[in-house]
């Protein structure tokens, strides 16, 4: 069995706190009221939640079974390498960041923005411990991240 640190239940715990913040932002920050393109920003926000939400269905989707909630693939996990893991290694983190972001906009929250963009930084570590658990106990893994140069965000990360 392996333990619950050995399973990335850190990055897991890390992770809780990090959403917290945002919720604690976007529930505990006033919206900004006037300016210039607030329009323009609530409609590309909820765009984005859109494409999030198809982006992050999709994906669980294709991983299936291989679902779980630490960076630890699950006992005899296969490689998931079509749909939205076409273009990116970890497209559901993709979709966490995009509708983070999305919908700080869409509500005109500052303060939601910018800890949905720490979320890059955050799942750009997180996917380091990941992945070395994907080289071990994923077959064709290695050959996998060697065919698709971005781990979470196209032609970017």
């Amino acid at each position: 069995m392996v333990s619950f640190a050995d399973r990335g239940g850190w990055w897991v715990v890390a992770q809780i706190i990090l959403f917290g913040l945002y919720v604690l932002a976007m529930l505990g920050t006033d919206p900004i009221m006037e300016g210039i393109g607030l329009e323009y920003a609530r409609a590309t926000g909820i765009v984005m939640v859109v494409i999030a939400v198809v982006i992050g269905v999709w994906s669980i989707v294709v991983l299936g079974r291989n679902l779980t909630i630490y960076p630890h693939p699950v006992h005899q996990a296969t490689l998931a390498d079509r749909g939205p893991y076409r273009l990116v290694r970890h497209p559901i983190y993709l979709a966490v960041i995009v509708g983070g972001v999305g919908l700080a906009l869409a509500f005109l929250n500052t303060a939601g923005v910018l800890v949905a963009l720490v979320f890059i930084p955050f799942f750009g570590a997180k996917t380091g411990f990941e992945e070395d658990g994907l080289v071990e106990h994923v077959p064709g893994y290695r050959e996998y991240r060697s065919a698709i140069p971005y781990r979470i965000i196209p032609w970017f990360m």
